[in-house]
């Protein structure tokens, strides 16, 4: 049995690249709709983090629109996936330290489950990529072919 490359597909996996592309989409969509919710109200979000008790809630407001717009959006479009992951699950572990960490693991609770969940999701992200249905895999098919140059593609001659 040989080993797949990270951005190979085979007709045996193309359910398997399916299935993980709707879930980077759907988790990446997830984080821009959190962050597109403080950005639109940016004081509403930075009394409700003084609420909580959040330190320098400010900031706080700021780096979670970072961490989850604007890596929500990479992971979304699969661009730059690892360093764009980074910004949902830093997010995420501020979460479950500043919020939820005390009220258990169950979400009905508000609890921890959900915000560890999508933690874990970016960081299967970080560590794997995007895969082959992304930005970052276009990205790297276009550098990988000989002869292609500034959007174009050169003649290659073989002796």
């Amino acid at each position: 049995m040989r080993a797949l490359n990270t951005y190979e597909t085979d007709s045996d996996r193309k359910p398997a690249i399916v299935a993980l592309t709707l879930l980077r989409i759907g988790v990446g969509a997830i984080f821009v709709a959190h962050g597109w919710q403080k950005l639109s109200d940016v004081h509403g979000t930075v009394a409700a983090f003084t609420h909580l008790g959040l330190p320098n809630p400010a900031l706080m407001v700021y780096l979670a629109i970072l961490g989850e717009f604007f890596g929500g959006l990479g992971l979304a479009l699969g661009a730059l996936t690892p360093l764009a992951a980074l910004g949902p699950i830093c997010t995420m572990a501020a979460a479950i330290y500043f919020v939820h960490r005390d009220n258990g693991l169950f979400a009905q609770n508000g609890g921890w489950e959900y915000p560890l969940t999508l933690l874990l999701i970016a960081m299967y992200f970080v560590a794997r990529g995007a895969g082959p249905l992304s930005v970052d895999a276009l990205v790297t098919k276009n550098r990988r072919q000989p002869g292609r140059r500034r959007g174009r593609v050169e003649a290659t001659t073989y002796s």
